[in-house]
């Protein structure tokens, strides 16, 4: 406010100069200069208050632009009039040069005051454009471009407008898009939970009617249960998961994390489930792998999500391979399979969350394995993809090498 407060300040000083300079130019004595500068002064800024005051009153009353620049014009003109008067009363001008003035003035007043009614108008055909693109920022229509013509202020009040209309328009279709997704969630959600909790009850209720009558029946019955109540929490585990991920509310803390120790749990975790399954389960990793930053939990679950993934696909007498090496600048794990590949206008989907695939790839799982090995990765500052390769799917985990640098090989994990 006090910068601002020196511009008028220095308008007057600035004219007072040139009136000097005029003088000088002109041989006037200092004694007259000075007697004329302030006459002159003190009449221009008689009018100038009286301006300012009646300012003041019609904004309180809302005027329009027009009437503003009108006043201005006005009040110019007016602090000239006043100036000229005080100066010519003092000099004794006569009163047939005093009346030539008079004459002149008027006509300078209406040309300066027509200039500032037209300016006027232009200002105030911007501010009105300006309203109108401020009506179109509910996010939903396409309103008027950026103005490109006018003051510097107005432009930049239209580009700010556009972008905001822009931010609002993504956030809305964002909030959709959201929306849309939530609503998918819960009938998925909604679906997959009706299977096990159906299986639930109808073991409850055979136990209850004394269906099992032998201890062969009754450890079947049980293990039955057993076998719903796991695939119930895991399913929830799976939600509470991809909600903390897509919530944003997942930081790992990173840490340094030796790949070969992390990657022979996975493995041996899965080893006897795919036994089970009748596929070879194994890794192939070098000792001397540098340490990774990330988060150790995370990345082992989503390695653990890959794995399973690789063994639920894969059929009998095939082959799940866990690779890993260093390279440009981080790690790679890699996990092959042999699910017979995924047809290439899937794949960009393939880590979609209750993407199944067609029908001859679906499974009893929820579709959110991939989708929550994503999550993970990514809140670890790493990148993941896949590929079709060798008759099956290579899942691809690279993650950032932690700041100690590669002299932290072998050994490490120990």
């Amino acid at each position: 406010m006090r910068r601002r407060a020196l511009v008028p300040l220095g308008a007057v000083l600035l004219g007072a100069a040139g009136s000097a300079l005029v003088a000088a130019l002109a041989g006037l004595p200092g004694r007259e200069l000075l007697v004329l500068l302030g006459v002159a002064a003190l009449g221009a800024l008689a009018a100038t208050a009286a301006g300012a005051g009646v300012e003041a009153v019609l904004r309180r009353g809302r005027v329009a632009m027009a009437r503003l620049a009108a006043l201005t014009a006005t009040v110019t003109v007016l602090a000239v009039l006043a100036a000229l008067t005080a100066v010519t009363t003092t000099m004794m001008v006569s009163e047939h040069d005093f009346a030539v003035l008079l004459v002149t003035i008027p006509v300078a007043a209406g040309a300066g005051i027509a200039y500032g009614i037209i300016g006027a108008w232009r200002t105030t055909a911007d501010l009105e454009a300006l309203a109108r693109q401020a009506g179109t920022l509910d996010g939903e229509r396409a309103g008027p471009t950026g103005a490109t013509t006018g003051t510097a202020e107005v432009v930049a009040v239209a580009e700010a407008l556009e972008e905001a209309r822009a931010r609002l328009a993504a956030a809305r279709q964002r909030e959709r898009a959201v929306e849309a997704s939530r609503r998918d969630l819960v009938a998925w959600a909604s679906h997959d939970l009706r299977t096990p909790l159906t299986s639930l009850r109808a073991v409850a209720e055979a136990l209850a009617d004394g269906v099992a009558t032998d201890e062969a029946d009754r450890r079947r019955y049980l293990a039955s249960l057993t076998t719903n109540v796991d695939r119930l929490s895991q399913l929830v585990d799976d939600l509470f998961e991809l909600s903390r991920i897509e919530a944003g509310a997942l930081a790992p803390e990173p840490e340094p994390v030796w790949l070969p120790d992390l990657i022979e749990e996975v493995v041996g975790r899965f080893g006897p489930g795919a036994e089970r399954a009748g596929v070879s389960l194994d890794a192939a990793v070098p000792e001397r792998l540098p340490l990774v930053a990330a988060g150790r939990d995370e990345v082992g679950r989503a390695l653990a999500n890959l794995v399973a993934n690789g063994i639920g696909h894969t059929p009998p007498g095939g082959r799940v391979l866990v690779e890993a090496q260093a390279g440009n600048g981080g790690a790679v794990v890699r996990v092959r399979d042999g699910c017979g590949g995924i047809p290439e206008p899937d794949l960009p989907h393939v880590f979609e969350r209750m993407w199944r695939g067609d029908q001859a790839r679906s499974t009893a799982g929820g579709g959110l394995g991939l989708a929550i090995a994503r999550g993970l990765v990514e809140a670890n500052g790493g990148a993941i993809g896949v590929v079709n390769a060798d008759g099956g799917c290579q899942f691809s985990v690279r993650l950032p090498l932690w700041p100690a640098g590669p002299g932290d090989m072998a050994g490490a994990g120990s």
